[in-house]
């Protein structure tokens, strides 16, 4: 039997799409959330899918990376002069899926099977990155 565990958690953080013609344009701020589902047996020694702590000690320093961190395009140069500590994210425009898919890839390699990563930039937004 496959059994899944889900654990949710969340940062603030500000960003601007250089590459949108929305409002996004704009720098603005979410409160993210983050859903990191994973899978596999149950074991018999704990009766558990894996230790929601150990979750939390690869997920975690991640989050922390990012708590009130503000993400830019590496090429926008909108923000040099007046935020020099912006984060340059290597990833081009920092969306809800490029964020989503920064997780899953530095979260894979476990002895778990990650099944997903959702980030929510709202409640209504959502972007998931899935295991195929």
């Amino acid at each position: 039997m496959k059994v899944s565990i889900t654990r949710e958690y969340a940062w603030e953080m500000g960003h601007a799409l250089k590459n949108h013609a929305g409002k996004c344009f704009q720098p603005h701020g979410h409160n993210y959330r983050l859903e990191v589902e994973v899978s596999g047996p149950i074991d018999d020694r704990s009766n558990m899918v894996w230790d929601f702590a150990d979750l939390d000690i690869l997920v975690n320093p991640i989050v922390r990376e990012l708590d009130h961190q503000f993400l830019v395009h590496p090429d926008d140069a909108r923000f040099e002069s007046f935020m020099p500590g912006c984060l340059r994210w290597v990833r081009g425009d920092p969306t809800a899926e490029s964020i989503a898919a920064y997780f899953f890839d530095a979260l894979t390699g476990w002895e778990v099977t990650l099944e997903r990563v959702t980030v929510y930039e709202t409640d209504k937004a959502s972007a998931t990155v899935r295991s195929t």
